[in-house]
C-alpha cells in the first residue's frame, strides 16, 4: 500500500514538473492579464452585488513590443482606474479597468502558484470539467445554465455586457476561448465580435449587433463554455453578458483567450 502511494506521489510530481518545464521553457507565446472590475449601484436588481471579469490573453507575440514610456502608461492608467459612473438600460454603475496596457506587459506565472495550479486543472478533468488534462489550457465541458433558453433571452438584454480585447500582432487570427462564471444560479451569452462598437448595438437591441460565425463563435445560457473562433480581427474580442438577476455578493466571470 504504501508503494502505492509512492508510485501516485511520484507521477504527480513528474506531471507538475512536465508541465512546469513546458510553461516556462518551452511555451512561444505570451501572456496578458487584466481585470474589469463592475460595481453596480442601486438601480440594479443584482444590487448589492458586484462582478469581476478576470481575463488571460495567451498569444502569439511574433515582434518585440516597444516599451510604453511613462507618460503613455500613466495616460492609460488614468482612462481605465477612475469612479466614473457610466449607464447602460437607465441602470448606474462604475467599471475599473486594472493591467490595461494594451498587451505590452507580459505576465509570468510563480512556480508555486503554478503547480497549485495544475492539480486543481488534474481535478477538474478527473470530475469531467475539463476537457484536456494539459493544464496550460482551459476547455471546459459545455454546461448549460439553469433557467430554460426562453427566459434567459427575456432577461439577458437588460443585464450587463462587457468587451473583453484581444492581444495579436496579426491582422487575422484564430482563438480558442473559454469562459466560466461562479454563480451557477444564471448562464451567460458569449459571442466573438468584430469590435467593441457591438456591444453598443448588443446593449441597445437595435438590430445592428453582429458577431463571427466562422467556428464556435457564440454560447448562449452557459455556466462554462468553450468554443474555437477562426478569422477574427485584430480588433476583435469577446462579448460577454450576464441577466440582472445575480445572487452572489461578487459574481466572478472567467475568460481564457488562446491565440492558434
Amino acid at each position: 500500500m504504501r508503494a502505492r502511494y509512492i508510485i501516485i506521489i511520484a507521477l504527480i510530481t513528474a506531471v507538475i514538473s512536465y508541465y512546469i518545464g513546458t510553461a516556462f521553457l518551452l511555451q512561444p507565446q505570451a501572456i496578458n492579464k487584466q481585470s474589469f472590475y463592475i460595481r453596480l449601484q442601486s438601480d440594479w436588481n443584482s444590487h448589492p452585488g458586484n462582478i469581476i471579469y478576470e481575463v488571460t490573453n495567451v498569444w502569439t507575440k511574433t515582434d518585440e513590443l516597444a516599451p510604453l514610456d511613462p507618460q503613455t502608461r500613466l495616460d492609460l492608467s488614468k482612462q481605465a482606474n477612475v469612479d466614473q459612473v457610466r449607464s447602460v438600460h437607465n441602470k448606474s454603475y462604475i467599471m475599473v479597468h486594472h493591467g490595461n496596457t494594451n498587451c505590452h506587459d507580459m505576465w509570468e506565472p510563480h512556480y508555486a502558484r503554478f503547480g497549485a495550479d495544475t492539480i486543481r486543472h488534474q481535478v477538474e478533468y478527473v470530475l469531467g470539467i475539463q476537457k484536456s488534462l494539459d493544464p496550460n489550457k482551459n476547455q471546459y465541458v459545455p454546461l448549460k445554465g439553469k433557467i430554460g433558453d426562453q427566459e434567459h433571452a427575456s432577461q439577458i438584454r437588460s443585464g450587463y455586457s462587457q468587451f473583453i480585447p484581444i492581444c495579436t500582432q496579426n491582422e487575422l487570427t484564430s482563438f480558442d476561448y473559454s469562459v466560466k462564471i461562479n454563480d451557477e444560479s444564471v448562464g451567460f451569452d458569449v459571442y466573438f465580435v468584430p469590435s467593441i462598437e457591438q456591444q453598443k448595438n448588443f446593449d441597445e437591441d437595435n438590430g445592428l449587433f453582429e458577431h463571427y460565425t466562422n467556428g464556435q463563435c457564440e454560447g448562449k445560457n452557459y455556466v462554462r463554455f468553450s468554443g474555437t473562433c477562426n478569422n477574427v480581427g485584430k480588433s476583435a474580442g469577446l462579448l460577454i453578458a450576464v441577466p440582472d438577476s445575480l445572487t452572489l455578493p461578487l459574481t466572478k466571470i472567467e475568460v481564457w483567450l488562446y491565440e492558434k
